[in-house]
């Protein structure tokens, strides 16, 4: 297999201003894929640095998410997926914490580190069947909270997805055919909507927590 990469760029945009924005690459290999995420956000001063290791199913392997706000590191978590479980090293607030290990049963199916293009690889798990349902689906965060940036530390989490059906978006990166998703990260939070390409390419989101559209503004792919 020649290796492939799809690299883009996701724009922010509340009440029609970029205020914030995610560089992707995803690089596809004989043995599985790698996302790399920089996420920055102008209105929160925060900086979100990702990187995922998956398989050739896109489970999980490890990961690493950095978190710096105001310009100070405020958390770097390193996630080493096992056969049963979770391994976490991680430094929160200049202070190392002990060693955690989160209990799976089986390989953890999901690693949420809140880059855009990490949400829609959830699309993958989730898959097509049983459209119009919420289905869980078994996930490891490093919080629970719209930008990723309160409560930080390793913990398990149930994402409720649905499929919703085929669809046609018109992004500022151009128009592709999609799938329609649903996502629920919390029972107190209305879901998202969520639009990717068949092979998980992150379109476009809407979310009603938020007033900010996340949409696809640049793409390129090529061989490596």
């Amino acid at each position: 297999m020649i290796p492939s990469r799809l690299s883009g760029r996701i724009d922010y945009r509340t009440d029609g201003i970029v205020t914030g924005h995610e560089h992707f690459d995803i690089v596809s290999h004989a043995g599985g894929h790698i996302l790399r995420a920089l996420c920055v956000l102008d209105d929160a001063d925060l900086v979100r640095d990702v990187t995922l290791a998956m398989d050739r199913q896109w489970r999980p392997l490890d990961g690493y998410c950095r978190v710096t706000h105001g310009g100070v590191t405020q958390a770097g978590l390193w996630f080493d997926v096992e056969e049963d479980g979770v391994v976490v090293s991680a430094r929160v607030g200049g202070q190392r914490l002990p060693i955690q290990r989160i209990a799976t049963d089986g390989p953890l199916l999901y690693l949420g580190l809140h880059p855009l293009q990490g949400d829609g690889l959830i699309s993958l798990v989730r898959g097509a069947g049983r459209p119009g349902e919420f289905l869980p689906i078994q996930a490891v965060t490093n919080s629970i909270s719209p930008n990723g940036d309160e409560d930080i530390a390793a913990q398990s989490m149930v994402i409720d997805v649905a499929y919703l059906g085929e669809t046609q978006v018109i992004v500022r990166a151009g128009a592709f055919p999609a799938r329609h998703y649903r996502l629920r990260w919390r029972e107190d939070w209305p879901a998202a909507d969520l639009w990717v390409r068949a092979d998980g390419l992150f379109l476009k989101m809407l979310w009603a927590v938020v007033p900010t559209v996340y949409e696809l503004a640049v793409l390129e792919e090529a061989a490596v």
